[in-house]
C-alpha cells in the first residue's frame, strides 16, 4: 500500500523574496552600494514588520522539512505550473541537482530588478535558495520523482488577478467598517504587525498579520450594533463597500472552486503514473493552506485511489498549522467579511458558495480539525 500525504506550506522563499523586494525599494544608490560592500546579515536592516514575517516563515520551513524526515515520501508533488513540465523531466533524468532545479525555477526573480540593487538580491537570496533543497530530498537521498501539478502559467497569472482584486475590496470594506464601528464605540484594540507584499507576475501574494484580537474586536462590535437600531446606519455607511466585496470575492470563489478541481484533477493523474511506474511506500504533496483543506477533502472522497492501494495519511499538523495563522490570517479576514457583508446587505449565502471548496479557511475552533 501506498501512503499519501498531504502536507500545507508558507513559501520560504517567497517570503525573503518580497521582504527584500520591499527593502530593496526603498534604498537609495549610497546605501545599496555601502551594503554591497558587506553583504550579510541583511535581515537585521529590514523593517521590524518584514522581520517578524522571516522569523516565521523560517520557522515553519523547519516544522515541513521535520515532517517530510518522519513521511520519508519517494515522489512529491509540488504546485508549480504544469508547463514547466521540461524541468520536472530534467530533475526526475537526475540532470539537475536539488539545488540547480530551484535555481532555474527562481532564475526569473531578479529579471524585474536593476543595476546594484540586483548584485544585492542574487547574494542574499542564494543562501534561500539552499533552504528549498530539502523539500525535494531526505537526509540520505533524493525521492524518485517529483511531479508538477500546478496551473499552467497563463491561468495562474489570472488567479492571481482574481485574488488581488478581492485583496483590495476586502481592505476597502474592512477600513470603512472600522471608521463606522469607530465613530460608534471605541475600539481599544490597535492592530499590531501587520505585512502585504503585492502580487508579482511569479508569486503569491504574501500577507503576515498579528492582528486576530483587533479583528475580533470589530467583527464582534459590528455583529451586535447591526442588532440593534443603529443598523439602518451601518448598512448605509457600509453596503457600498459590501457590495463591491460581495461581488469581487464570488468572483474569487468561482475562480478557487476551479483551481482547486484542475489540481485535484492533476494529482489523480500524477498518482495514477507512479502507480504504474513503481512501488512508492509514501507520496506527499505540498500544497498552500488556501487549497489544503478542499484538496483533503476531494483526496478522501476519490474511491480510485483506494483501488491503485492508496491510502489518505493524516499526520498531526497541529503545531504547523499554529505556525502558519499569521500567514493566513487574511484569508480567514476576508472569508469573515464575506459573511458580515452579507448581513449587512440583508443576502444570504448561494447554496453553490456552502461547499469545502468554497472555504478559505476553517472557522477558528475547526481550524485544526479536517474538513467536512
Amino acid at each position: 500500500m501506498t501512503k499519501l500525504f498531504l502536507v500545507p506550506v508558507i513559501s520560504v522563499f517567497d517570503v525573503h523574496d518580497a521582504v527584500i523586494r520591499d527593502w530593496l525599494n526603498n534604498l537609495d544608490d549610497t546605501a545599496t552600494f555601502f551594503h554591497l560592500d558587506y553583504p550579510f546579515k541583511l535581515e537585521r536592516y529590514f523593517p521590524e514588520n518584514g522581520r517578524r514575517a522571516l522569523l516565521c516563515a523560517n520557522d515553519i520551513h523547519k516544522e515541513v522539512l521535520s515532517l517530510l524526515d518522519i513521511i520519508d515520501p519517494q515522489a512529491i508533488f509540488l504546485d508549480i505550473p504544469t508547463d514547466l513540465y521540461e524541468l520536472e523531466n530534467k530533475y526526475n533524468k537526475r540532470l539537475v541537482s536539488p539545488r540547480e532545479f530551484w535555481t532555474e525555477y527562481y532564475e526569473t526573480a531578479s529579471a524585474d530588478i536593476d543595476g546594484p540593487a540586483k548584485t544585492l538580491y542574487r547574494i542574499y537570496i542564494n543562501e534561500v535558495v539552499d533552504k528549498n533543497t530539502r523539500l525535494i530530498e531526505s537526509k540520505d537521498r533524493l525521492p524518485l520523482s517529483v511531479v508538477f501539478y500546478g496551473l499552467d502559467t497563463k491561468s495562474r497569472e489570472d488567479y492571481f488577478e482574481v485574488y488581488e482584486d478581492i485583496f483590495e475590496k476586502d481592505g476597502e470594506f474592512l477600513l470603512q467598517a472600522a471608521r463606522v464601528v469607530n465613530e460608534l464605540m471605541n475600539l481599544r484594540e490597535k492592530p499590531k504587525n501587520l505585512w502585504y507584499n503585492p502580487l508579482k507576475a511569479r508569486q503569491m501574494a504574501i500577507s503576515y498579520e498579528e492582528t486576530e484580537k483587533f479583528y475580533n474586536e470589530l467583527l464582534n462590535r459590528l455583529g451586535r450594533l447591526l442588532k440593534f437600531k443603529v443598523r439602518d446606519y451601518i448598512v448605509k455607511n457600509l453596503s457600498v463597500q459590501a457590495d463591491k466585496f460581495v461581488s469581487s470575492y464570488e468572483k474569487f470563489l468561482d475562480y478557487k472552486i476551479k483551481v482547486d478541481e484542475i489540481k485535484i484533477s492533476n494529482i489523480i493523474e500524477g498518482l495514477n503514473v507512479l502507480t504504474v511506474q513503481s512501488d512508492n511506500p509514501a507520496i506527499a504533496v505540498l500544497c498552500e493552506p488556501l487549497h489544503y483543506y478542499a484538496l483533503l477533502g476531494a483526496l478522501r472522497k476519490d474511491r480510485s485511489l483506494n483501488q491503485k492501494g492508496i491510502t489518505i495519511e493524516e499526520p498531526d499538523i497541529s503545531s504547523l498549522m499554529y505556525k502558519i495563522k499569521p500567514f493566513i490570517q487574511k484569508n480567514r479576514i476576508m472569508q469573515n467579511n464575506y459573511d458580515m457583508a452579507l448581513n449587512i446587505l440583508g443576502m444570504e449565502k448561494a447554496r453553490i458558495y456552502d461547499i469545502p471548496n468554497a472555504i478559505l479557511i476553517p472557522k477558528s475552533n475547526d481550524l485544526l480539525k479536517s474538513p467536512i
